[in-house]
């Protein structure tokens, strides 16, 4: 996937990447094919072939520019100590982010998210900085996977939860809560 900076290029990548967005909303993505891309994107097929190579990596694309929960740009977030603000800045992140969620969900393809959440967080060096790599990337891994299953089962019982009720589910589910009451 190109990564470069040319300016020509760059337009390119947002114009397939919305034209990849646009035909989400009619066709499963396993029917969209990539002249049908290249075709809404109004771009040559060797346009496509050398900014992205695939078309899963359009998806990839648009969710690390446009659709990343980065905990680097909430000082609350990271900086501190209190996770209670980790569930909220995400249970805002997965309302605002509602329709590209769906998406994913409607094509099967939420695991593309984890991917790109669990990358965004380990790469955060001020999230869960405080123990050994070892042990972080199974803490990362955890959290990305439990946000990953939240943001999918959101958007599959109807996106109807408010940040409240997100939080709260969150920070109870990660904070072992649930199992309080279990012997």
């Amino acid at each position: 996937m190109y990564q470069g900076s040319n300016k020509s290029a760059l337009l390119s990548q947002k114009l397939i990447s919305d034209a990849m967005l646009r035909l989400l909303e009619e066709n499963p993505f396993n029917e969209i094919s990539v002249s049908d891309i290249c075709r809404e994107a109004q771009v040559s097929r060797q346009t496509f072939y050398s900014l992205f190579g695939a078309k899963e990596n359009v998806i990839l694309y648009e969710l690390n520019h446009n659709c990343c929960f980065l905990p680097e740009e909430s000082s609350a977030t990271c900086h501190s100590a209190v996770f209670r603000s980790f569930c909220e800045d995400y249970s805002r992140y997965i309302i605002e982010k509602k329709h590209i969620i769906s998406l994913l969900v409607r094509n099967d393809m939420i695991h593309f998210l984890y991917d790109v959440q669990y990358r965004s967080l380990m790469e955060c060096k001020y999230f869960i900085s405080d123990v050994s790599d070892e042990n972080r990337i199974f803490i990362v891994d955890f959290i990305a996977s439990g946000m990953n299953s939240i943001a999918k089962n959101f958007i599959l019982t109807g996106g109807k939860a408010d940040v409240g009720f997100l939080k709260k589910l969150m920070f109870s589910l990660f904070g072992g809560l649930y199992f309080k009451n279990c012997k």
